[in-house]
């Protein structure tokens, strides 16, 4: 689409915010807490109880991947290398019951081999507080009021190529890459099958998680064409949701297929609420081809400058999301009891998209940001907390 021409609207959604998960690692010096991911905190607070230990486990092991890549410095890139195989090992280690002394892989295990209840030993501390950058965000490293909109209705394409340099999908969309497909029974040809809990979680999509995460930090170029952008959503955050229905003991084709399309637009929706801090560490998670075609250098990103080129890419990334938003909640009537419990991630999707179109595809916009960017303790408002509980309520998401 040309610089300036007439766009489709987002249409409407729910709003979106910051998200922050707390996380207090034992070797940190007291009040010394890392804050992350609290949008996904406030729905995973409000969980049934059975599987909120499970959900807290599986988002923090989600944070600590995805900080590895900003706790190293670029020369150090064999230091990174190293955690993100620390962290296979630590996987494959709590899959067979023997962790290491880490928290989250402490939590992991506990819940992997004795059900979703973990005890407060064992798992990382969870609390609400505000948050910096989201996690994901953090990890990313990869004006006038035009009637700009969405191409509405789902985008399927093909996920078996890779993801970054290193990380492979082996189906294609339409065969779900979940655990149906992958198969529940935790096994992968990495430690052999797994028993009790554990043979409801996929050592895969732990093991795509690393991977996509690892080949983003090996090559941290931005991402040749949306196709790309959107394999390295499927391989972190819609991974994260398969884990998610695991948790829940959903297994079901159906669900699978609801939590590739949220996991998409979960991870581009993260990635572009990022633009401005990723910018500022001069990371670019832009199509390269969209950015070509609208003429918007690397340089322009870096620097916020925002024309109309800039908009035309951010709406077509956008558009691109809440097409497979709106595909994940048409399947919604399709999915079995329970599983709306952990889709919930889509209320603060459809809200960020809202604002991102309120603001002109703007993602440097002062008021996105600050309402919506992840910055800022208790950056969640209370019309988000209650977005989430009203859907909690009716079972939807």
């Amino acid at each position: 689409m040309a610089a300036g021409s007439q766009r489709v609207s987002l249409g409407r959604g729910l709003k979106s915010t910051p998200l922050v998960l707390k996380l207090h690692r034992p070797s940190s010096p007291p009040g010394s807490r890392r804050q992350y991911d609290y949008l996904n905190y406030v729905w995973v607070a409000q969980s049934p109880t059975d599987v909120r230990p499970a959900l807290f486990a599986l988002r923090a092991f989600n944070i600590e991947t995805a900080l590895v890549a900003d706790n190293v410095r670029s020369r150090e890139a064999v230091v990174g290398q190293i955690r993100f195989q620390w962290w296979r090992d630590a996987v494959r280690a709590a899959f067979e019951g023997r962790p290491p002394n880490h928290p989250v892989a402490l939590a992991l295990a506990h819940v992997l081999h004795n059900g979703p209840d973990v005890p407060a030993t064992a798992t990382a501390t969870a609390t609400a507080a505000g948050g910096t950058a989201n996690a994901d965000a953090a990890a990313g490293r990869h004006g006038g009021s035009s009637s700009r909109s969405v191409e509405e209705g789902d985008r399927e394409h093909e996920t078996g190529a890779v993801c970054g340099s290193g990380c492979s999908s082996s189906s294609s969309h339409g065969g779900v890459s979940g655990p149906t497909a992958v198969g529940s029974s935790g096994s992968s040809g990495d430690g052999g099958p797994s028993r009790g809990a554990a043979a409801r979680y996929s050592r895969y999509s732990f093991k795509r998680i690393i991977d996509c995460r690892e080949a983003d930090f090996v090559d941290p170029q931005p991402p040749l064409d949306l196709q790309a952008l959107e394999q390295y959503a499927e391989g972190t955050a819609s991974q994260l949701m398969y884990l998610q229905l695991a948790a829940a003991g959903i297994k079901h084709r159906d669900a699978d297929h609801a939590a590739s399309h949220l996991g998409r637009s979960v991870g581009l929706t993260t990635l572009l609420r990022g633009t401005a801090a990723h910018a500022s560490a001069r990371r670019c998670y832009l199509p390269v081809d969209l950015c070509t075609e609208a003429r918007v250098s690397q340089e322009d990103v870096y620097g916020g400058v925002v024309s109309e080129g800039l908009r035309d890419v951010v709406h077509k990334v956008a558009s691109l999301a809440k097409g497979h938003l709106d595909e994940a909640r048409r399947l919604a009537p399709r999915l079995p009891r329970g599983a709306a419990s952990v889709m919930l991630p889509a209320v603060a999707v459809g809200r960020y998209l809202e604002a991102l179109e309120a603001a002109n595809f703007d993602p440097y916009d002062a008021k996105l940001i600050r309402e919506h960017g992840g910055s800022g303790e208790g950056s969640a408002p209370l019309s988000y907390v209650l977005a989430v509980k009203w859907h909690q309520l009716r079972g939807t998401y």
